[in-house]
């Protein structure tokens, strides 16, 4: 029998799950609900994911997700330079980028941010690991979303 993360046909889909990660605090879509949310979401992300990596893995991972992000989403450029600084805090450089932006854009970016961090994450760790990890983390959402492999 196959388990919920091993079906070799599908793959997680992370943009939906980030969506839900973020969603879990949001009630009106405002810029500054986002940054709110999004560092949260940071900050469990870091209690669940930095004991597997070290301080310095997540961080770095973070950060990664930051530059791959920026292609798409210029304005977090500030953030980009933000972490290479290592006494920035990450959660209060992202709040800070995220209520520069307009509602949507914050939210489009945030979210592209976080489908970044769990894509590079599972390439480190795995995705069964990810995903206990967000089961954790998050109770209340699904990681089980899936989405068909290219």
């Amino acid at each position: 029998m196959v388990g919920p993360f091993e079906d070799d046909r599908v793959s997680p889909n992370f943009s939906e799950i980030a969506r839900q990660m973020l969603h879990d605090s949001i009630g009106e879509v405002a810029a500054t609900e986002c940054a709110a949310s999004a560092a949260r979401v940071l900050e469990r992300l870091q209690t669940r994911v930095a004991p597997l990596v070290g301080t310095a893995g997540m961080r770095a991972l973070f950060a990664r997700s930051v530059k791959l992000t920026t292609t798409e989403f210029a304005a977090l450029a500030p953030l980009r330079i933000a972490m290479l600084d290592e006494k920035v805090n990450a959660g209060d450089s992202l709040t800070d980028v995220l209520n520069s932006l307009d509602a949507a854009t914050a939210w489009a970016a945030a979210t592209a941010l976080y489908t970044n961090f769990l894509a590079l994450t599972s390439s480190l760790i795995g995705e069964h690991l990810v995903l206990l990890v967000l089961q954790r983390a998050f109770p209340k959402i699904d990681v089980t979303a899936k989405q068909e492999s290219e």
